[in-house]
């Protein structure tokens, strides 16, 4: 069946009994997975997910509901294939599973705090601190009222374009009279560019994609053809456990196959790899069997390094003697032979006698994924358990789920990747929905996201929600887009924030039960993008592109680059990659590409990865990806010495070559006009009359006779500037309602 006649598709929708067409009204026979036969006519679905039933008309006219979930493969693919494919009732059905949830939950906290009082193991103080805390959970079983145009507004640009909308956007939106104007903006923010970089900084964090590549990199690799790479899945759509085999799978250089990225990352690291990839992909943390028996998994040290072994034949880099361009000269020739031109050139420090920049290209070159039939992982020479020998190297073997059969595949790794991605992996689909539940809601339905448990009822916040997101992914063949769009159009995720904070037992006991997003603070790279909205006319203009070039020069044939100003060119070439700021199919190598107030000023995803410590984004939280989700949003005193003193709200945001100052100072309307214009740009709401009447006040520079034209206008930019930044630095504007 084609993937994408497939999206939206579910065991069914809502509890709506669903018409069938005569094609399938007649009687024919029905298979359980056990093999029970059972003759009788289709008349429709209802329910979802693992709940869904089907209908089914029996000879004597009977009808009987039979689980969906039960059927033969072949039923399931009969029964779907009728499906309807509407976002808004996939989504209601997430809404009932909510609503189910906070009701079931609302009336057990009642009877227990009707039992209270009779409870003779607790004294009176333990009985008044659980008093309280039964009441407030119960209170947060209450669902919240739904957001208003503007709080949806700001939260699903955030959300989804990871900025605030532009002026232009937010009047555009709020002033459609559209009843579905929300599904709307929701389709068409997820076709943006926007999108695809706000998802490239979710995976960036996920899997540690760093400039240099590989961990504690010295820069020899361009991380930019793995970053285009997964930008561009994003913009394609492409499946998520496609994308997953495909990082798993893939071989050779990355400037040929981006993808490499993923395992180059941990190159010579295999039991690193190996750990991170359960935590990345299975939401397991399986690190402690490294060294010994989980202490709190089903897992023991012989099969971590069972799953190791699968990884065990996977090089990442060329042999010793460099590599060679056809039947030339080696690298290391090369290197040798241009670093002479430029020695003899006096471009050499007077005791180098080769070019660091070129020996880089050339390091370069011996960096590739390739499968070799040599197994390098075995027990370690210390191994203590009875169900191994010391040394021992180990057949492949997953500790869980399917069953691997080795024959079947090229090599072990690729092996590994079928298990990884395979529907019978239990993990696999439930962790990636976990994780894109905790980016829309704050919490994941289970905590930690890195350790879900082997059994999940008792542990998710709602099992039979988690399983329904699990087949929801699956039934739209694991389009991320695509599962957004449901979540997004849910009631659940449209309500105003939560703004009591689930107690950490609420966490682990899985009894917080969302009666609305968490409230949330800006990530660093959201601040910072919604700072570039301010303070650009078009925030995803400048685009980091180098993945071309980096080919290109790597399939240089460097025998041909003979004098001094053909090598220099294809050092600088090197050098430049990744630095280079594209504006539609311009590219602008200027210094000053984006720069507004002597900052640079694009996406954070289009700058250096991570950004340098000491940056603003680093200092609101950016990962340092070196570790898996290193990002975080607590507050600190540099946070609020950055924004009440700092370069960007003080010179940045008030620089007479911000876009926002600009549109106020010269943009039409009156003074009135303009302190909307500045509300609805930094907050996405129009001010109070008291906050207009204030703003409007504060506009209101000091001025003299004597005055120049120019004095006064940097006097208005001044005044402008204040109110803008007297309101960036608002909970409102740092918060996500």
């Amino acid at each position: 069946m084609n993937r994408k006649k497939t999206k939206y598709m579910l065991a069914a929708v809502g509890a709506l009994v669903l018409s069938v067409p005569s094609a399938f009204a007649e009687m024919r026979d029905w298979t359980s997975k056990d093999g029970k036969k059972l003759q009788a006519e289709f008349v429709g679905t209802q329910g979802a997910g693992n709940t869904a039933e089907v209908k089914l008309k029996l000879a004597n006219g009977t009808i009987v509901n039979y689980p969906v979930s039960k059927l033969s493969e072949l039923d399931r693919v009969f029964v779907k294939s009728s499906l309807p494919s509407d976002p808004a009732a996939l989504a209601a059905e997430i809404d009932k599973l909510v609503l189910n949830k906070l009701r079931e939950s609302y009336y057990g906290l009642r009877d227990d705090l009707a039992e209270l009082a009779a409870n003779k193991d607790l004294d009176n103080a333990d009985k008044a601190k659980r008093k309280e805390e039964i009441e407030r959970e119960m209170e947060m079983c209450k669902p919240n009222p739904l957001t208003t145009d503007e709080q949806f507004m700001r939260r699903i640009y955030l959300d989804i374009a990871g900025r605030i909308p532009t002026y232009n956007e937010a009047a555009h939106f709020l002033d459609s009279n559209d009843r579905n104007k929300r599904a709307a903006l929701i389709d068409e923010l997820l076709d943006t560019e926007a999108f695809a970089m706000r998802m490239y900084n979710f995976f960036s964090d996920l899997l540690r994609v760093r400039e240099g590549v590989m961990m504690m990199a010295n820069g020899d690799l361009k991380v930019d053809p793995y970053i285009e790479w997964i930008k561009q899945c994003m913009k394609d759509d492409k499946p998520f456990d496609q994308m997953v085999r495909d990082m798993m799978t893939a071989e050779g250089h990355i400037w040929d196959n981006p993808a490499t990225g993923y395992i180059i990352s941990d190159a010579g690291m295999r039991l690193c790899n190996v750990s991170n990839t359960f935590t990345i992909f299975l939401g397991t943390e399986i690190t402690c069997a490294q060294c010994h028996d989980h202490p709190f998994e089903q897992v023991k040290q012989i099969d971590f390094y069972r799953m190791a072994s699968f990884m065990g034949t996977t090089e990442t880099r060329a042999g010793r003697g460099g590599m060679r361009m056809m039947d030339g000269p080696s690298d290391r020739q090369e290197l040798a032979r241009m670093s002479k031109i430029l020695k003899d050139a006096g471009k050499l420090r007077m005791n180098d006698t080769i070019d660091r920049t070129i020996q880089d290209v050339m390091n370069s070159r011996r960096t590739l994924v390739n499968d070799t039939q040599n197994q390098k992982v075995a027990l370690p020479h210390d191994y203590k358990y009875d169900n191994g020998e010391p040394n021992q190297k180990l057949r492949p073997a997953a500790y869980f789920g399917d069953t691997v059969n080795l024959e079947k595949h090229e090599n072990p790794r690729a092996a590994f990747a079928e298990w990884l991605t395979s529907p019978g992996n239990p993990r696999f689909t439930v962790n990636i929905v976990n994780r894109l539940w905790k980016m829309a809601f704050g919490l994941g339905q289970i905590e930690p996201v890195y350790n879900i448990p082997g059994h999940l009822d008792g542990q998710a916040q709602n099992y039979e929600l988690l399983s329904f997101l699990e087949a929801l992914m699956q039934d739209v063949d694991f389009s991320i887009k695509d599962f957004l769009r449901v979540v997004y159009n849910t009631k659940t995720y449209q309500s105003e924030a939560e703004t009591m904070t689930p107690s950490l037992t609420q966490v682990d006991n899985g009894t917080y039960h969302f009666p609305g997003p968490i409230l949330r603070r800006m990530s660093a790279e959201q601040l910072w993008d919604s700072l570039v909205t301010l303070t650009t006319d078009n925030p995803e203009g400048m685009v980091r592109r180098g993945w071309e070039e980096y080919r290109e020069l790597m399939h240089t044939d460097t025998t041909k680059l003979t004098t001094l100003a053909q090598i220099e060119a294809y050092k600088n070439k090197f050098r430049n990659i990744g630095r280079g700021l594209s504006n539609g199919e311009e590219m602008m190598m200027d210094r000053n590409a984006g720069r507004v107030g002597g900052e640079t000023m694009v996406r954070a995803s289009e700058m250096a990865q991570p950004q340098r410590p000491g940056h603003f984004l680093r200092m609101f939280g950016q990962s340092d990806k070196n570790l898996i989700e290193n990002q975080f949003t607590a507050g600190s005193s540099p946070q609020v010495m950055a924004l009440l003193n700092g370069t960007i709200t003080n010179q940045v945001l008030s620089s007479p070559d911000a876009y926002l100052i600009k549109e106020v100072i010269y943009g039409p309307g009156r003074k009135g006009d303009k302190v909307d214009k500045i509300f609805l740009s930094v907050l996405g709401r129009m001010p109070t009359p008291d906050e207009a009447r204030k703003a409007s006040s504060g506009m209101r520079p000091s001025r003299s006779r004597n005055m120049s034209d120019r004095d006064r206008q940097a006097m208005e930019v001044k005044a402008i500037g204040d109110v803008v930044w007297a309101l960036v630095n608002t909970r409102e504007f740092m918060f996500i309602q």
